[in-house]
């Protein structure tokens, strides 16, 4: 929703989890619709010139009955000449579905500049930092690895944060699900927490297990930070950057 803006597009719908985040409330028109996944005649209520889904959606052919769809594939990046930056690769496919290539390759070009702007500006910040993602799960948690969403863009692309290098080896076959118990196992310098319950003290334990200051333990919230448009990960660096500054 947030790259369908930025290019311009009429956004008639998007998905619920979109609701109540900032994007929606900064960005969004009112109008919007939110949507369950599968609710099809909330869809065909819309009437929408256009379904766009990433693949698979075990509700395809349902959709191409409502209107003409395509789906993207998440991890596709081949074409685009963002291929090592997936969410920019996100925004340069959906600018050619739209018809707004050149658009989205010059947002993607104005955004690798103001990622170098900012990189010089918070360096000393950092630098030669170690960092982690970890983002709450029904009965555990999970560390997630580069351009996974969830943050994971403007902490380690954007701002330039680095990792353990034992744990992006075992971030090589996706996330890796952890007990509080289990980060002292992993170095880092500050930890990005991304949760619905922001005050239940969690900060505190996960920064006596690994030893850090609890003010370099980053409480996120989760609805914002699970997006990875390109507005919504420039939301993150700015609230980043404040939440990170001496």
């Amino acid at each position: 929703a947030g790259n369908a803006s930025l290019l311009g597009g009429n956004v008639a719908g998007v998905v619920d989890a979109v609701r109540d985040t900032r994007l929606a409330e900064e960005v969004l028109e009112e109008d919007v619709a939110y949507l369950e996944h599968g609710d099809i005649e909330a869809l065909k209520a819309l009437d929408p010139d256009l379904i766009i889904t990433f693949t698979p959606d075990d509700h395809l052919f349902e959709y191409q009955e409502i209107a003409p769809t395509v789906q993207i594939n998440y991890s596709t990046a081949a074409f685009s000449p963002f291929r090592d930056k997936l969410y920019l690769a996100h925004l340069y496919n959906l600018g050619v579905i739209l018809n707004r290539q050149e658009e989205a390759e010059a947002l993607g070009d104005e955004w690798m500049e103001e990622t170098t702007r900012l990189q010089r500006e918070v360096g000393g910040l950092t630098a030669d930092r170690k960092a982690l993602v970890l983002v709450e799960g029904p009965d555990s948690y999970y560390i997630y690895g580069r351009h996974s969403a969830f943050g994971t863009e403007a902490v380690y692309d954007v701002l330039g944060f680095q990792m353990d290098e034992d744990l992006e080896e075992a971030l090589e076959d996706g996330p890796v699900e952890v007990s509080i118990d289990d980060l002292d196992g992993y170095e880092a310098d500050h930890v990005f927490v991304n949760t619905r319950q922001q005050d239940d003290g969690l900060d505190t334990e996960i920064a006596q297990v690994m030893g850090i200051d609890e003010e370099n333990v980053i409480m996120q919230d989760y609805d914002d930070y699970r997006l990875n448009d390109l507005i919504s990960i420039e939301m993150q660096v700015e609230d980043i950057i404040e939440r990170i500054k001496p």
